[in-house]
């Protein structure tokens, strides 16, 4: 692969550098860059995090990435476009239906825009004739990625839900108290003093 052709960032790459963002612009793997730049496998991996973080190191390839860009064309409201194409597509621009079946509309009748939308079309054979299955790419992964870009996703980072774990201690039970005569299985205890007379002596 044609070595990319670097912005010159603020202060100047060193010819290792150089060689770790142009190696890293291919798979975007730091480590392996920093390998085929020329450091030691056995520390690659360290090597490839400290280059890839250094400040003249990001420049350079973030400008090479916006030139990437810049020459297919692709830019954040292309994307937006595509994505709100994909978001709010309706299944009746591509088929209709009624109480005779399911009709799908002629290819040369969709738009680009429309015909951009479709994921899939599956015809498939069976006992009542033939089949279509008609999948359009996925609307809700659309809106989300939409509303992320748009910077309206109601669901902040420190609002998302957390696992939260709970610790308790459950205590041991009181032992019983003792058992109390009076209210025993064996019946009240029986009165073992004396008799008095009543009557006056």
């Amino acid at each position: 692969m044609a070595a990319e052709k670097l912005a010159r960032p603020a202060r100047a790459l060193t010819d290792r550098q150089r060689l770790f963002v142009e190696h890293y612009l291919v798979d975007g793997n730091a480590a392996a860059a920093a390998i085929r730049a020329g450091y030691s496998p056995n520390r690659a991996n360290c090597a490839g995090h400290r280059l890839k973080n250094l400040p003249q190191v990001r420049e350079a390839i973030a400008a090479a990435q916006a030139e990437r860009l810049r020459q297919v064309g692709l830019s954040r409201e292309r994307v937006l476009e595509e994505l709100a194409r994909i978001a709010f597509a309706d299944i009746r621009d591509f088929l209709t239906w009624d109480d005779d079946g399911v009709r799908l509309r002629p290819m040369d009748a969709l738009t680009a825009e429309q015909a951009a939308c479709v994921a899939e079309i599956v015809e498939s054979g069976g006992k009542s004739g033939k089949g279509l299955r008609v999948k359009l790419h996925g609307k809700l992964t659309a809106l989300a990625a939409l509303a992320r870009l748009l910077g309206t996703d109601p669901r902040r980072e420190d609002e998302r839900p957390r696992q939260v774990i709970v610790l308790t201690s459950v205590p041991e039970p009181d032992p019983p108290p003792p058992e109390d005569p009076q209210t025993s299985d064996r019946g009240p205890a029986r009165d073992t003093s004396p008799a008095t007379d009543p009557r006056p002596s």
